[in-house]
């Protein structure tokens, strides 16, 4: 249980400290962590093409159009909110003690007051929008929106809060919910909303996950973490705003990374082209997430004691390589098969752009590994200066190497730029390694 675990890191040490637990109990609490995030993410891709698939069953195309871009915007505008204050999140309330409850309520306070102000600015300007958006200018479809931007914003923190506290496993529980709620109703609701249906299926099952794993976090998770931990000294708001300060900004760099790239080839190429790159990317991302979520666990798992840093990032290495590797070979031999069902054109012009994200999948491991150990140390300029780096890197060469490589220059960018940076991490990845700083990399 989280209590036993936390009362193992308080036995006194002869310098006046404490002393590591005994035993492996600390890296298992990592990996178990970092196992389920990971399931949660494959989940989440699994039944994700299932509603979409669903839904171009049971809707109209130009309803699918409107329901996926109004769906698009409600991740963007809580995005930006909850992105740039999970990794914080992730970061305190391992180490918040008896001020864990009134941390996340702040954090979700704040995220939920920039989402509405963003939301309305958004409803307010939907005329600059186009088409697509029309279906959300009645007062209902709005209403409805600024309260889906603000329970997807929760509902990201949340799993951040879940790391935070060591308890995982939760997340592909809510995910999974989430997503089978959201695949039951887009049914329910395809004859009694035909345009709407698509966006209120999603922004009614984000109850689903929220409420109940609220209940659980606000009347279980964190009295049992206040009550383990009441001896922690708190972090200082000063400590914790330095720290989102950095940390936001190098979250913004990788928001931007992720979402610019398929609108950049969407801008650049056909619909047809567009569309064979995007499911090679939905397929091809789900490694990148992997590691950026073994990363997370690492931060909650470190942050709680930093002194298993070193033990850390050495098992998530290993650990992340065996579990890769063998996917990544996988997806490299199999794109075409993979990629087939969807259609034959999609296997011949999406196998390089999926074969190229898989293998970019790779050096990712140690860009995400050290982001982790940057944000354990509490160096947040550096670590905005990878994913800045990272970012302009990206999307820079994509931009140079569509013209000779087509669709697959957004591959080929990904590829050679996370192995350009995973070589500048290398050194401050191998620092912490060695129970040192880990500045070499900064």
């Amino acid at each position: 249980m989280a209590e036993t675990r936390v009362q193992e890191t308080a036995a006194p040490a002869p310098d006046g400290g404490t002393t590591p637990p005994e035993g492996g109990r600390g890296a298992d609490s990592l990996f178990k962590n970092a196992y389920f995030l990971m399931l949660s993410t494959g989940v989440s891709a699994v039944l994700g093409l299932g509603f979409w698939l669903v839904a171009a069953r049971y809707y109209a195309e130009e309803a699918v159009g409107q329901g996926s871009a109004a769906i698009a915007a409600m991740r963007l505008l809580a995005g930006i909110t909850a992105t740039t204050m999970i990794g914080a999140v992730v970061r305190f309330v391992p180490r918040a003690g008896r001020a864990t409850g009134a941390l996340v309520l702040r954090a979700y306070a704040a995220s939920s007051a920039v989402v509405v102000l963003a939301a309305l600015v958004f409803l307010l300007t939907l005329d600059l929008w186009g088409d697509s958006y029309a279906p959300l200018g009645t007062p209902a479809a709005g209403a409805l929106f600024v309260a889906a931007c603000v329970a997807w914003a929760l509902l990201t923190l949340q799993d951040g809060v879940l790391t935070g506290l060591r308890r995982a496993e939760w997340v592909p529980v809510g995910n999974a919910v989430f997503s089978v709620g959201k695949l039951v109703l887009l049914a329910v609701f395809a004859s009694a909303l035909p345009v709407l249906g698509i966006f209120v299926s999603w922004a009614v099952a984000i109850a689903f996950s929220t409420l109940p794993l609220g209940w659980l976090v606000f009347r279980r998770l964190i009295p049992r973490q206040a009550a383990a931990d009441g001896d922690v000294v708190p972090p200082r708001l000063g400590e914790m705003g330095r720290f989102l300060a950095g940390d936001s900004l190098g979250a913004l760099f990788s928001l931007a990374m992720i979402n610019l790239l398929p609108v950049m080839v969407a801008v650049r190429f056909s619909a047809a082209e567009n569309g064979y790159f995007y499911v090679a990317y939905t397929v091809g991302g789900t490694m990148e997430f992997m590691a950026i979520n073994m990363a997370s666990s690492l931060t909650a798992h470190a942050s709680h004691d930093p002194r298993r840093l070193a033990d850390g990032v050495r098992g998530a290495l290993r650990r992340m390589t065996l579990l890769l590797v063998p996917v990544v070979a996988f997806l490299v031999v199999f794109a075409p098969q993979i990629l087939t069902p969807f259609d034959a054109d999609y296997a011949a012009h999406g196998a390089a752009v999926l074969r190229l994200l898989a293998l970019g999948a790779l050096p990712r491991i140690v860009v995400e590994l050290y982001i982790g150990v940057l944000r354990v140390q509490g160096r947040t300029g550096a670590l905005a200066a990878v994913q800045g780096t990272m970012c302009a890197l990206v999307l820079g060469s994509a931009l140079a190497l569509f013209t000779p490589a087509g669709i697959a220059g957004a591959g080929w960018a990904v590829l050679l730029s996370m192995s350009a940076v995973a070589v500048g991490c290398a050194p401050g990845l191998r620092g912490a390694l060695r129970g040192g700083d880990g500045g070499g990399g900064g």
